[in-house]
Parts: structure tokens; C-alpha cells; sequence
């Protein structure tokens, strides 16, 4: 087999029984044998701890401070590659290295490519790409969930589910946009009505900081008048002069005619004097101005309200004039908003139902197609039990339709069996024989191993409870299912162990170390011709 990912090898050191050993695997088929307590098992747990298993501080070896397993992956398949590069774990060539340390305090460090992970990552690698199977650990593939998904891969049925989520990812979200503006509603008039007299308050003021700065110079003048009516005479007297007196603007004429009668004495000096008369001029006009000023005791008293009105509205909204016209600027564009609810929720109720339609228009397509299918893989998998010996035996998978919608369509199936003709269907998950479950759960990987992204099948006492023919079956299926992943199997029967690819061999022995007796577990490996004479041993010695 031509595998893009497969293990290559698992080292083990410290752990249980086992002191340091580096065993190897083929792509294809794997079984690992040995007598009864050799330590073949602990392999398996080995690898589970790999999988992100439950780390006990118990297989620590004694006297060592920690256990170590490694394993070691050929990785060339893009997907994978491309899954842990956005994880943060990129691969170096084509190798995946996975290794776990469980000290003996219980703690563990865990690493991929050599950089540190969770245990919930490791989860969610093995569960994307490595399958366990076993008679206590199944669930993944005896969830509802995942047989649905497991039909939907048999229909072939990934371009209308992707359809279908998309539109399911919209149909939640304009859910939630109506859940937001239908809260909003309900708050809308008590809003409205706040935000409408917030905006009479600033719209009958209409405030600007340049009518501000006037105010504040007119109520100056106004309560001011009669002084400064007082020494704006005094300065008139100044300006024009009094009775005997020249006046300012006397005296500048009499300087300008000296400058300008002798220019050779003072350059310049005549534009400097026009300059000021004319800055004197324009003063007078002023002082005139302020002579003449008259106003109406009601004219101080309104530019007084509406000076209150500036300080009332710039404590309340932010101390300036220009924070008071944000304020106004921001009601008015909620305003807005509060008054285009009504529309805007219609808008978002006919979005709801344009893709309510479409999506029970595609869960309908989904559904038809999972029924059809359904029937041949119930068909397909009755065929692949029967030939593993449960005579009479029959798989079917019931498909129901939802009210509402799942993730997946609305639809729910899962699989039945009736193991004994005429006693009834159950879900497989309540199929009371360990070996039958194997033997059904064994079936469903030779369908969908080609359908599926599991790359690494681990199968753990499929042969609990049989032998004979039935073993000789379950081989011939174990080797069918390596020809599109790798499978590593724990078996005790020969007529399984003809089908491998490679035996992996277990063997304990008491070693005397110290002249203290301690038990440890030696793996080998044997390939090719060599495994028919090992075979032959194993019926020898059964």
C-alpha cells in the first residue's frame, strides 16, 4: 500500500513492563500477538496515550522518574500537513513526531514537531485521522452524529451539506439580527421620546460658539452701559479737545504738517503719523458707537436666558459648545436609526424567510438522497456482517426527519441491528455481544474506509468471543480495510495473524537485575515469508 500517512514507529520507554523498546510498522496490515499478559495491550494504551488518552501516573516504571512514548508518523498527505501548519505545528520533511512524558507525580508535557500542545489537541488530531475500535471505546463511531456523517460520505452528499450550512450560518444570523432589533423595539418609544426632546432642547437654542462669544460681549455692554457711556465722553474730550484745548486728533495734524513740511529731517516718519491717525480715527468711530448705544432691559434679560441655556446644555452634554453639537449630531443619527427600525426589522423578517425557504428546499434534497442511501448501505453492511458469520443477522439505518434545523439538515439516522432473525432491530450501540458490535463496527470500516479522512485504523480485541471460520473472516476484513489505511490489530487467533503484513510480537520475562527479579516486556518484529512460521507456532500452540 502506497500510504500518504501511516506509523512508522513507537518508542516506549519506562512504561509498565516495558523498559526501552523502538517498534516497527508497516503501512498496512499490523498485528500485534503474544501469550496472554505478555504486555500486547499495553502497545495499544501506549498508543491511546499518544491519541490524547488519560495519562495514569501508575505505568510509570519503578524507580524511574517518568514514562516516555514517541511516535513516530510517515506524513505526506497535503490535508494534514496543511491542518497542523495552521495549528502552528508545520512539519520539518515528511515526518510527525508526537511524544508524551508522564512523570511520576502524575503530570505530563506533551509535544508535536517538538513544540509543546494540549492533550485536547492530540484529541482532536486522533479524531480527525486515527480511528480506535474496540469493544469499550466506539463511541465516536456509535454517535448519531457521526453515522449521519458516515452516510452522508457513502451518498457523497458534501457539495448540498456545504450548501446547506452556509445558508444555515445566514439564517441564524439574521435570527439574532431580529432577536437585537425586536428587543430595540420594545425600548423604541421611550428612546424616541427621549431623543426627540434632547434635540427640541439644542434645535430651540441652536448653538453655535460664534453666537456664544457675542452674547457673552452684548450682556458685557449691557451691564456696563453707563460706565462705559462715562469714559467714552472722557475720551471724546480727549480726541477732539475742549474749550482752550487741543484734542488729540488737533495735535496728530499739526505733527503731520512738521513731517511732511520737512521731509529731509524725518524720513519715513510720515507714514508713521497717517498710520496712527488713521488707528485714532477708528477708535473714535468705536467710542461713537458705544456713545450711541441704547437697549431695551428686555433685550439683557433674554440674552441672559439664553446664555443659562448654553451653560445648562454644556454641563450636561459635555462642558463646550462643540461637544453639545456631537450630542446633537449623534440623537439625531439614532433618531434615525429608532425611525428606520420598522423598516428595517420587515427587511430583515423577508431575509429570514427567503432562506428558511432555501434551506428546507435543500434538508428536503438532503433528506430523499440520505433515504435512498441509507436503504444501500443498510443492503452493503447486512452483506459484510454475514460474511463475518453472523448468520440471520441484519443492519439497517433509520432515517427520520426533524422539525427544526440541525446542523446537518434535518435529518437523524442511525443504525439498527437484529443479530437473531425475528427478535427485533436496536441501535447497535444497545447490541448486548462485544463480538457482534466488533464484528458490525468492522463491517462499517471496510465501506467507508475509502469515504472517510481516517487514515490509521486501531482495532482492540476484535476477536473476543470467536474463532475458526469467523476469525478467518474477520482477517480477510482486517486486510480489506489496510488497503485504504493503516490497521494495527491486537489478536491472539492465527487464522488473523495469517492476513498481517507484520507480526509484532510481545513476550515478557523475568529479568534478575541486582539479584532482584523484575518483569519486562521485548517486542520483535517479523515481516514478510517469516510470518507464516510464526503463525504456524500460534496454532501449534493454541
Amino acid at each position: 500500500m502506497d500510504a500518504n500517512f501511516y506509523l512508522k514507529n513507537l518508542i516506549i520507554q519506562n512504561f509498565a513492563t516495558f523498559k526501552n523498546q523502538n517498534i516497527k510498522f508497516r503501512p498496512g496490515f499490523n498485528a500485534i500477538v503474544g501469550e496472554t499478559g505478555s504486555g500486547k495491550s499495553l502497545v495499544l494504551d501506549a498508543l491511546q496515550l499518544i491519541l490524547g488518552g488519560r495519562a495514569d501516573k501508575r505505568v510509570v516504571r519503578r524507580e524511574t522518574d517518568y514514562s516516555l512514548i514517541e511516535a513516530v508518523f510517515k506524513c505526506q498527505d497535503p490535508l494534514i500537513k496543511q491542518f497542523l501548519e495552521q495549528e502552528g505545528y508545520p512539519l520539518e520533511g515528511h515526518e510527525l513526531i508526537i511524544k508524551r512524558l508522564i512523570y511520576k507525580n502524575g503530570t505530563t508535557r506533551n509535544y508535536i514537531n517538538h513544540l509543546t500542545c494540549t492533550v485536547n489537541f492530540l484529541t482532536t488530531f486522533s479524531r480527525r485521522y486515527i480511528d480506535l475500535v474496540g469493544q469499550f471505546e466506539n463511541q465516536k463511531l456509535l454517535s448519531e452524529t457521526y453515522q449521519l456523517h458516515l452516510l452522508d460520505h457513502f451518498a457523497k452528499n458534501q457539495s448540498e451539506l456545504a450548501e446547506y450550512q452556509l445558508h444555515l450560518k445566514d439564517y441564524k444570523r439574521f435570527q439574532t439580527e431580529k432577536k437585537q432589533l425586536e428587543e430595540s423595539r420594545a425600548l423604541r418609544e421611550q428612546r424616541l421620546d427621549y431623543l426627540t426632546y434632547q434635540l427640541q432642547e439644542i434645535e430651540k437654542l441652536n448653538p453655535s460658539s460664534q453666537d456664544e462669544e457675542d452674547l457673552l460681549k452684548k450682556k458685557a455692554m449691557m451691564v456696563n452701559v453707563e460706565k462705559t457711556q462715562k469714559l467714552c465722553f472722557q475720551l471724546k474730550e480727549i480726541f477732539e479737545g475742549s474749550e482752550g484745548q487741543t484734542g488729540l486728533l488737533g495735535q496728530l495734524k499739526f505733527i503731520s504738517s512738521i513731517f511732511t513740511k520737512n521731509p529731509d529731517l524725518f524720513l519715513n516718519l510720515a507714514e508713521n503719523i497717517s498710520s496712527a491717525d488713521d488707528q485714532i480715527c477708528t477708535l473714535q468711530e468705536e467710542i461713537e458707537k458705544r456713545l450711541r448705544f441704547e437697549f431695551d432691559p428686555s433685550d439683557l434679560g433674554n440674552i441672559l436666558e439664553r446664555l443659562d441655556t448654553y451653560h445648562k446644555l454644556k454641563k450636561k452634554f459635555g462642558g463646550t459648545v462643540e461637544s453639545v453639537l456631537q450630542n446633537q449630531f449623534e440623537f439625531l443619527k439614532e433618531k434615525n436609526q429608532l425611525e428606520e427600525l420598522e423598516i428595517n426589522l420587515g427587511s430583515t423578517q423577508d431575509r429570514i424567510q427567503s432562506t428558511q425557504m432555501k434551506l428546507l428546499q435543500i434538508a428536503d434534497t438532503l433528506h430523499q438522497k440520505r433515504q435512498r442511501f441509507a436503504k444501500k448501505l443498510g443492503e452493503e453492511l447486512t452483506k459484510r456482517v454475514r460474511l463475518l458469520k453472523m448468520e440471520g443477522a441484519t443492519i439497517k439505518m433509520d432515517v427520520q426527519k426533524t422539525e427544526e434545523f440541525m446542523e446537518y439538515g434535518m435529518t437523524r439516522a442511525y443504525f439498527l441491528s437484529e443479530t437473531n432473525m425475528g427478535e427485533g432491530y436496536f441501535k447497535i450501540k444497545d447490541v448486548a455481544s462485544g463480538g457482534e458490535l466488533s464484528r458490525i463496527l468492522l463491517s462499517v470500516r471496510q465501506i467507508l474506509s475509502t469515504f472517510d479522512s481516517i487514515s490509521i485504523f486501531l482495532f482492540d480485541e476484535i476477536d473476543t468471543g470467536i474463532g475458526g471460520e469467523t476469525a478467518n473472516c474477520i482477517g480477510k476484513a482486517l486486510s480489506e480495510v489496510s488497503l485504504n489505511g493503516q490497521v494495527i490489530a491486537i489478536t491472539h487467533l492465527p487464522q488473523i495473524a495469517q492476513f498481517a503484513e507484520a507480526l509484532i510480537i510481545v513476550n515478557k520475562d523475568i529479568q534478575n537485575i541486582e539479584s532482584e527479579k523484575r518483569t519486562e516486556s521485548s517486542v520483535r518484529e517479523i515481516f514478510g515469508k517469516m510470518i507464516l512460521k510464526e503463525v504456524r507456532a500460534m496454532a501449534q500452540l493454541g
